[in-house]
């Protein structure tokens, strides 16, 4: 079963495209050692209307609804960043952290610049419950 790891951090907003570079770069690794794929998701600036999220004619008080970016503790000039890496099983990717997180391109970034503060990272793994096939993909 397939098996995905999660990941949430505030970002400087004016060092997207060095995030990205670091990014497109661990990618690589982590796909060498068994991922199957990886996605990286840079929060809107437009701050999106929290009603959308929820049912017609629900009334919530100001304030109840929380944003993405104060849950994630991004400050005005941050934005959050999810990221996503699946795996084919829970297997591969234990094997394939644990190999990952000793590769020699990994331990290189601990003497590099940090593109983000890693104590504030964010991250749990997720089996999958329930997918549902994209438009077109369905069985005929």
């Amino acid at each position: 079963m397939a098996f995905t790891d999660i990941t949430v951090v505030p970002v400087s907003t004016d060092r997207k495209d060095a995030y990205l570079v670091f990014a497109h770069r661990m990618a690589n690794v982590y796909r060498e050692h068994g991922a199957t794929k990886i996605v990286e998701y840079w929060q809107v600036s437009d701050p999106v209307n929290q009603d959308d999220f929820h049912a017609d004619g629900v009334a919530y008080d100001t304030g109840e609804l929380r944003e993405f970016a104060t849950v994630a503790g991004a400050t005005t000039s941050e934005s959050v960043v999810v990221s996503i890496t699946e795996w084919p099983s829970k297997d591969a990717r234990d094997r394939g952290t644990a190999a990952a997180t000793k590769d020699p391109r990994v331990l290189a970034t601990l003497d590099e610049d940090p593109i983000f503060d890693g104590g504030r990272l964010v991250a749990a793994s997720f089996e999958t419950a329930m997918i549902l096939p994209a438009l077109g993909d369905e069985p005929s």
